[in-house]
């Protein structure tokens, strides 16, 4: 009985142990990259906080967005110090800050 037992102990535990298989997506979507955003700005996306908007330079951290027109702002303090609206079709759109 004990024999048994070991031996669908064993072959359970080397059935679990096959090959797994592992999918990775990549992200299609556009992507927008702030640069020349003052120090301590935080970047708004159509009204929503992104967060510090040196995180989103392009180098390497970009912003994932669905297609279409957007709203970018940037805020230091609670105060707007940068507003654009751009359209993003593809790949990578680059707002220059100024």
């Amino acid at each position: 009985m004990r024999r048994l037992f070991a031996a669908a102990a064993l072959a359970a535990s080397v059935a679990c142990a096959g090959p797994a298989t592992v999918v990775r997506t990549i992200d299609t979507r556009p992507a927008i990259a702030v640069v020349g955003a003052p120090p301590g700005a935080i970047l708004f996306l159509d009204g929503v906080a992104m967060g510090d908007a040196g995180a989103y330079d392009g180098n390497p951290g970009v912003l994932r967005v669905e297609a279409g027109t957007h709203q970018v702002e940037l805020r230091v303090d609670g105060r707007a110090t940068f507003t654009e609206r751009v359209f993003v079709e593809s790949e990578l759109k680059t707002v220059k800050v100024h």
